[in-house]
Protein backbone atom coordinates (compact mmCIF):
# COMPACT_ATOMS: atom_id res chain seq x y z
CA UNK A 1 0.00 0.00 0.00
CA UNK A 2 1.24 3.59 -0.86
CA UNK A 3 1.52 5.94 1.63
CA UNK A 4 0.14 9.65 1.01
CA UNK A 5 3.98 11.03 -0.10
CA UNK A 6 3.48 8.88 -3.26
CA UNK A 7 0.19 10.45 -3.62
CA UNK A 8 1.13 14.22 -3.00
CA UNK A 9 4.26 13.18 -5.32
CA UNK A 10 2.11 12.28 -8.09
CA UNK A 11 -0.13 15.40 -7.56
CA UNK A 12 3.19 17.62 -7.82
CA UNK A 13 4.19 15.71 -11.19
CA UNK A 14 0.53 16.55 -13.02
CA UNK A 15 0.55 19.89 -11.70
CA UNK A 16 4.29 20.69 -12.94
CA UNK A 17 2.93 19.57 -16.06
CA UNK A 18 0.69 21.38 -16.44
CA UNK A 19 1.67 24.73 -14.73
CA UNK A 20 4.89 24.39 -17.28
CA UNK A 21 3.61 25.25 -20.64
CA UNK A 22 0.71 26.88 -19.17
CA UNK A 23 2.58 29.55 -17.82
CA UNK A 24 5.30 29.95 -20.61
CA UNK A 25 2.17 30.17 -23.04
CA UNK A 26 0.22 33.01 -20.96
CA UNK A 27 3.34 34.73 -20.25
CA UNK A 28 4.89 35.11 -23.67
CA UNK A 29 1.39 36.06 -25.88
CA UNK A 30 0.76 38.94 -22.78
CA UNK A 31 4.26 39.70 -23.76
CA UNK A 32 4.17 39.59 -27.37
CA UNK A 33 0.50 39.87 -28.34
CA UNK A 34 0.89 36.60 -29.93
CA UNK A 35 -1.98 34.09 -31.03
CA UNK A 36 -3.44 31.37 -29.23
CA UNK A 37 -4.11 29.40 -32.49
CA UNK A 38 -0.08 29.29 -33.44
CA UNK A 39 0.82 27.16 -29.83
CA UNK A 40 -2.17 25.49 -30.64
CA UNK A 41 -1.33 24.26 -33.80
CA UNK A 42 2.37 23.69 -32.81
CA UNK A 43 0.63 21.30 -29.97
CA UNK A 44 -1.42 19.74 -32.90
CA UNK A 45 1.69 19.49 -35.03
CA UNK A 46 3.31 17.11 -31.98
CA UNK A 47 -0.13 14.85 -31.33
CA UNK A 48 -0.40 14.84 -34.91
CA UNK A 49 3.03 13.34 -35.77
CA UNK A 50 4.80 12.07 -32.78
CA UNK A 51 1.93 10.21 -30.96
CA UNK A 52 -0.19 9.38 -33.69
CA UNK A 53 1.60 8.89 -37.23
CA UNK A 54 5.14 8.38 -35.80
CA UNK A 55 3.45 5.32 -32.96
CA UNK A 56 1.49 4.40 -36.08
CA UNK A 57 4.71 3.61 -38.00
CA UNK A 58 6.61 2.44 -35.38
CA UNK A 59 4.05 -0.21 -34.84
CA UNK A 60 4.10 -1.29 -38.30
CA UNK A 61 8.33 -1.15 -38.33
CA UNK A 62 7.97 -3.59 -35.70
CA UNK A 63 5.80 -6.17 -36.73
CA UNK A 64 7.40 -6.38 -40.10
CA UNK A 65 11.11 -5.73 -38.64
CA UNK A 66 11.72 -7.03 -35.42
CA UNK A 67 15.42 -7.26 -35.79
CA UNK A 68 15.69 -3.40 -35.73
CA UNK A 69 14.97 -3.36 -32.44
CA UNK A 70 16.54 -6.23 -31.61
CA UNK A 71 20.29 -4.53 -32.28
CA UNK A 72 21.34 -1.54 -30.23
CA UNK A 73 22.88 0.04 -33.07
CA UNK A 74 20.13 0.04 -35.47
CA UNK A 75 17.67 0.76 -32.77
CA UNK A 76 19.45 3.77 -32.10
CA UNK A 77 19.49 5.20 -35.21
CA UNK A 78 16.36 4.53 -36.18
CA UNK A 79 14.43 5.90 -32.90
CA UNK A 80 16.42 8.70 -33.26
CA UNK A 81 16.35 9.09 -37.24
CA UNK A 82 11.95 8.42 -36.66
CA UNK A 83 11.63 11.09 -34.49
CA UNK A 84 13.86 14.00 -36.04
CA UNK A 85 12.07 13.03 -39.68
CA UNK A 86 8.68 13.17 -38.00
CA UNK A 87 8.82 15.65 -35.70
CA UNK A 88 10.37 18.24 -38.60
CA UNK A 89 8.61 17.25 -41.19
CA UNK A 90 5.24 17.64 -39.08
CA UNK A 91 6.66 21.38 -38.28
CA UNK A 92 7.65 22.35 -41.84
CA UNK A 93 4.13 21.75 -42.94
CA UNK A 94 2.15 23.21 -40.22
CA UNK A 95 4.71 26.50 -41.08
CA UNK A 96 4.75 26.56 -44.68
CA UNK A 97 0.64 25.64 -45.71
CA UNK A 98 -1.08 26.58 -41.83
CA UNK A 99 1.06 29.27 -40.75
CA UNK A 100 1.80 30.17 -44.10
CA UNK A 101 0.45 34.41 -43.45
CA UNK A 102 2.13 34.52 -40.27
CA UNK A 103 5.75 36.16 -41.11
CA UNK A 104 6.73 37.76 -37.74
CA UNK A 105 9.28 35.95 -36.09
CA UNK A 106 7.56 35.42 -32.78
CA UNK A 107 5.32 33.22 -34.68
CA UNK A 108 8.37 30.28 -34.70
CA UNK A 109 8.19 30.44 -30.57
CA UNK A 110 4.83 30.78 -30.08
CA UNK A 111 4.97 27.48 -32.33
CA UNK A 112 7.86 25.75 -30.43
CA UNK A 113 6.23 26.68 -26.58
CA UNK A 114 2.85 24.66 -28.18
CA UNK A 115 5.05 21.31 -29.76
CA UNK A 116 7.14 21.28 -26.72
CA UNK A 117 4.49 22.36 -24.26
CA UNK A 118 2.26 19.90 -25.37
CA UNK A 119 4.79 16.82 -25.18
CA UNK A 120 5.17 18.37 -21.33
CA UNK A 121 1.64 18.20 -20.42
CA UNK A 122 1.41 14.76 -22.26
CA UNK A 123 4.32 12.94 -20.58
CA UNK A 124 4.03 14.64 -17.05
CA UNK A 125 0.63 15.50 -16.50
CA UNK A 126 -1.04 12.80 -18.38
CA UNK A 127 1.21 9.83 -17.13
CA UNK A 128 0.40 11.45 -13.51
CA UNK A 129 -2.84 10.34 -14.03
CA UNK A 130 -2.33 7.07 -15.17
CA UNK A 131 -0.05 7.04 -12.70
CA UNK A 132 -2.55 8.07 -9.87
CA UNK A 133 -5.28 5.71 -11.43
CA UNK A 134 -2.91 2.57 -10.87
CA UNK A 135 -2.04 3.85 -7.36
CA UNK A 136 -5.48 3.74 -6.62
CA UNK A 137 -6.64 0.47 -8.26
CA UNK A 138 -3.18 -0.99 -6.38
CA UNK A 139 -3.95 -0.15 -3.22
CA UNK A 140 -7.41 -1.38 -3.40
CA UNK A 141 -6.48 -4.61 -4.65
CA UNK A 142 -7.56 -4.62 -8.32
CA UNK A 143 -4.81 -4.32 -10.48
CA UNK A 144 -3.87 -7.95 -9.82
CA UNK A 145 -7.46 -8.68 -11.33
CA UNK A 146 -6.71 -6.69 -14.43
CA UNK A 147 -2.77 -8.31 -15.41
CA UNK A 148 -4.90 -11.73 -14.91
CA UNK A 149 -7.57 -10.68 -17.68
CA UNK A 150 -5.08 -9.47 -19.88
CA UNK A 151 -2.57 -12.46 -19.15
CA UNK A 152 -6.08 -14.80 -20.09
CA UNK A 153 -5.96 -12.72 -23.31
CA UNK A 154 -2.18 -14.02 -24.31
CA UNK A 155 -1.26 -9.98 -23.90
CA UNK A 156 2.45 -9.49 -22.15
CA UNK A 157 1.60 -8.14 -18.65
CA UNK A 158 5.29 -7.33 -17.55
CA UNK A 159 5.13 -3.29 -18.02
CA UNK A 160 1.78 -3.86 -15.35
CA UNK A 161 3.40 -6.29 -13.54
CA UNK A 162 5.71 -3.43 -12.98
CA UNK A 163 3.43 -1.08 -12.03
CA UNK A 164 3.86 -0.86 -8.17
CA UNK A 165 7.59 -0.42 -8.42
CA UNK A 166 7.87 1.92 -10.90
CA UNK A 167 4.62 3.94 -8.71
CA UNK A 168 6.72 3.65 -5.73
CA UNK A 169 9.83 5.03 -7.14
CA UNK A 170 7.92 8.09 -7.81
CA UNK A 171 9.64 10.67 -5.43
CA UNK A 172 11.12 15.03 -5.18
CA UNK A 173 14.13 13.44 -7.48
CA UNK A 174 12.89 12.07 -9.95
CA UNK A 175 9.90 15.00 -10.53
CA UNK A 176 12.57 17.42 -10.13
CA UNK A 177 14.77 15.76 -12.87
CA UNK A 178 12.03 15.05 -14.70
CA UNK A 179 10.76 18.77 -14.63
CA UNK A 180 14.19 19.92 -15.70
CA UNK A 181 14.13 17.49 -18.56
CA UNK A 182 10.76 18.72 -20.08
CA UNK A 183 12.16 22.44 -19.31
CA UNK A 184 15.26 21.40 -21.85
CA UNK A 185 12.92 19.18 -24.03
CA UNK A 186 10.88 23.09 -24.71
CA UNK A 187 13.84 24.62 -25.07
CA UNK A 188 14.77 22.03 -28.01
CA UNK A 189 11.90 22.57 -29.40
CA UNK A 190 11.36 26.75 -29.51
CA UNK A 191 14.99 26.35 -31.15
CA UNK A 192 13.58 23.94 -33.59
CA UNK A 193 10.61 26.00 -34.76
CA UNK A 194 13.13 29.04 -35.31
CA UNK A 195 14.79 26.46 -37.79
CA UNK A 196 12.15 25.39 -39.30
CA UNK A 197 10.65 28.59 -39.33
CA UNK A 198 13.64 29.97 -40.68
CA UNK A 199 14.05 27.13 -43.40
CA UNK A 200 10.12 27.49 -44.48
CA UNK A 201 10.26 31.07 -44.42
CA UNK A 202 14.25 32.05 -46.15
CA UNK A 203 13.27 28.80 -49.08
CA UNK A 204 16.36 27.46 -47.29
CA UNK A 205 15.39 23.94 -47.32
CA UNK A 206 18.86 22.52 -45.92
CA UNK A 207 17.89 24.71 -42.58
CA UNK A 208 15.11 22.21 -42.64
CA UNK A 209 17.74 18.27 -43.38
CA UNK A 210 19.70 20.13 -40.04
CA UNK A 211 16.82 20.62 -37.92
CA UNK A 212 15.98 16.92 -38.58
CA UNK A 213 19.88 16.08 -38.06
CA UNK A 214 20.20 17.97 -34.88
CA UNK A 215 16.88 16.52 -33.54
CA UNK A 216 18.12 12.59 -34.40
CA UNK A 217 21.29 13.75 -32.49
CA UNK A 218 19.49 15.35 -29.64
CA UNK A 219 17.32 11.79 -29.03
CA UNK A 220 20.32 9.57 -29.76
CA UNK A 221 21.11 9.08 -25.88
CA UNK A 222 17.71 8.53 -24.71
CA UNK A 223 17.84 5.68 -27.27
CA UNK A 224 20.67 4.34 -26.01
CA UNK A 225 19.51 4.61 -22.40
CA UNK A 226 16.71 2.41 -23.42
CA UNK A 227 19.08 -0.58 -24.54
CA UNK A 228 20.23 0.21 -20.62
CA UNK A 229 23.67 1.23 -22.00
CA UNK A 230 24.23 5.01 -20.45
CA UNK A 231 22.75 6.12 -16.58
CA UNK A 232 19.55 8.89 -16.67
CA UNK A 233 22.35 11.13 -14.98
CA UNK A 234 24.48 11.24 -18.09
CA UNK A 235 21.12 11.70 -20.36
CA UNK A 236 19.76 14.48 -18.32
CA UNK A 237 23.58 16.42 -18.94
CA UNK A 238 23.67 15.87 -22.25
CA UNK A 239 19.96 17.21 -22.61
CA UNK A 240 21.10 20.32 -20.32
CA UNK A 241 24.06 21.23 -22.51
CA UNK A 242 22.89 20.49 -25.93
CA UNK A 243 19.77 22.52 -25.28
CA UNK A 244 21.16 25.46 -24.06
CA UNK A 245 23.91 25.99 -26.88
CA UNK A 246 21.42 25.22 -29.52
CA UNK A 247 18.38 27.49 -28.65
CA UNK A 248 21.55 30.21 -28.12
CA UNK A 249 23.00 29.51 -31.55
CA UNK A 250 19.53 29.73 -33.41
CA UNK A 251 18.10 32.24 -30.87
CA UNK A 252 21.25 34.41 -31.90
CA UNK A 253 21.87 34.05 -34.93
CA UNK A 254 18.48 33.24 -37.18
CA UNK A 255 15.84 34.60 -34.99
CA UNK A 256 17.43 37.57 -33.81
CA UNK A 257 18.71 38.25 -37.46
CA UNK A 258 15.73 37.93 -39.46
CA UNK A 259 13.98 40.41 -40.93
CA UNK A 260 10.63 40.38 -43.42
CA UNK A 261 10.69 41.17 -46.73
CA UNK A 262 8.14 44.29 -46.11
CA UNK A 263 11.07 45.22 -43.23
CA UNK A 264 13.92 44.69 -45.62
CA UNK A 265 11.56 47.09 -48.35
CA UNK A 266 10.59 49.62 -46.42
CA UNK A 267 14.38 50.31 -44.50
CA UNK A 268 15.42 50.46 -47.96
Amino acid sequence: MFGSSVYICIGIMIALGIILPVSLTVWWLIRKHERLTTVLLGAATWLAFAIMLESTIHSIVYLLFPSIFENTVTYVIYAALMAGIFEETGRFLVIKFLLKKRNNKETAISHGIGHGGFEALFIMAYSGIQYLVYAIMIDQGKLQAMIDEVAKAGVDTSSLEALPEQIAAIGPMSIGLGFLERSFAMLIHIGMSILVFYAVKKSKIGFFFLAIALHALFDVPAAIYQKGLISLPVIECFMAVYSVIFFVIVYKKLYNGYTTDEEVTTSA
